[in-house]
């Protein structure tokens, strides 16, 4: 059983996964307290778009099934619509998304950045080796080498701003890699990833913290896909 705790201190899984266990651990929670609890994930993981939609469905009245067919429609048809963009390529990406998992299947190469400093591009290369992809692990610091081997490279989201997208920090020196090489970067984002907004919280530091793990990218730099499903 997924806990409160696990899922405020979960700094691993991408969006899709915080939403399906958050929903599971709300299946065990009074109808009343729903709300309170996932605020209080919303707070934890304040930069997952997909957890202000998931509030404010609730607060709507929409039941837990409901919202969970309309998550697996989204994640579903933008595995597809990746998969098509893939197929027989030679596609370079950083972290760690399962959306991009499934979707990464059809590819002919995929050349994945670790992740510093959780590494998780590490797990996502076990599960594409899993799968008979042809895998090749760069660290971060040689995407230069990833870049130029690659046709394109797509990543997941977080959530998607009018002025750009927040996803794992990296993959901003990824897409000015891409801009340099002339390569199209992707981005694969759900509906439920969308905030109507701009981004402006930028942060700025001497050191290095939790709140640095992730990063905006300008949408100059990058090709938003979806499929709209609501």
């Amino acid at each position: 059983m997924v806990s409160l705790e696990d899922i405020i201190n979960d700094r691993r899984s991408g969006q899709s996964r915080i939403l399906r266990k958050t929903i599971e651990l709300l299946r065990s929670v009074e109808d009343d307290k729903r709300l309170e609890v996932c605020k209080r994930v919303m707070e934890a993981h304040r930069i997952m778009v997909g957890l202000r939609w998931l509030y404010k469905r609730l607060e709507e009245g929409a039941s837990l099934s409901e919202i969970e067919k309309e998550i697996e429609k989204a994640d579903v048809e933008s595995v597809k619509v990746l998969r098509d963009l893939v197929d027989g390529k030679t596609v370079v990406t950083i972290s760690r998304s399962h959306t991009l998992e499934k979707g990464l299947v059809n590819a002919s190469k995929v050349l994945i950045l670790e992740s510093s400093p959780a590494r998780e591009g590490i797990d996502m290369a076990r599960y594409l080796k899993g799968r008979s992809v042809e895998v090749h692990i760069f660290p971060d610091c040689a995407m230069g080498y990833a870049v130029k081997a690659s046709d394109f490279a797509v990543v997941g989201v977080d959530a998607v701003f009018k002025n750009g997208i927040i996803n794992k920090v990296g993959t901003l020196p990824l897409a000015l890699c891409c801009k340099h090489f002339s390569k199209n970067m992707y981005a694969i984002a759900q509906s439920y990833k969308f905030a109507d907004e701009e981004y402006r919280n930028e942060v700025c530091s001497y050191t290095f913290n939790e709140d640095l793990l992730f990063e905006f990218v300008p949408i100059s730099l990058v090709e938003i896909l979806t499929y709209l499903s609501y």
